[in-house]
């Protein structure tokens, strides 16, 4: 998947010899271009014409393309960021990834006592994030199952 950041750009002056193919028609309508146009794509749009892929509204700021298709923001991080482990929502800014699985850094906590885990500090049991005394203790609840299997 290609993926790029753009920004719409509003401030096309009219009349001004801009070099593109498009003769100041619009990208979506083959309409002509009057005193509004938006720069997005490499292409000129009517401002009402550059629409998000998701959402269908127009797109007036920033957007994301996904193999030449634009998404606004929000509807992009929906559709492409992963989702939180523990609490399945989009993350969006800072994330961690720990035992193959993405991570709030705030949703990362021990399995037994709920605490964050700092710095991303942990140890596993059956695959499951522990601090280090709540980590010594399942290990030791464990041994102590085995040797009374044993006997």
């Amino acid at each position: 998947m290609n993926i790029k950041t753009g920004e719409a750009n509003s401030n096309v002056p009219v009349g001004t010899g801009i070099q593109c193919d498009d003769r100041r028609m619009c990208a979506l309508c083959s309409g002509s271009i009057g005193e509004e146009a938006l720069m997005a794509m490499h292409r000129l749009w009517h401002p009402e014409h550059f629409v998000c892929n998701g959402c269908k509204k127009p797109i007036k700021q920033t957007y994301q393309i996904a193999d030449n298709i634009p998404f606004c923001i929000p509807c992009f991080a929906t559709r492409f960021n992963p989702k939180c482990a523990a609490c399945n929502e989009t993350l969006v800014d800072t994330c961690l990834v720990a035992l193959e699985k993405h991570w709030h850094p705030r949703c990362f906590k021990c399995t037994m006592c709920h605490k964050p885990l700092p710095n991303g500090e942990f140890y596993t049991v059956d695959n499951n994030p522990y601090d280090l005394d709540c980590h010594w203790a399942v290990r030791l609840d464990k041994r102590n199952e085995r040797m009374e299997i044993r006997m």
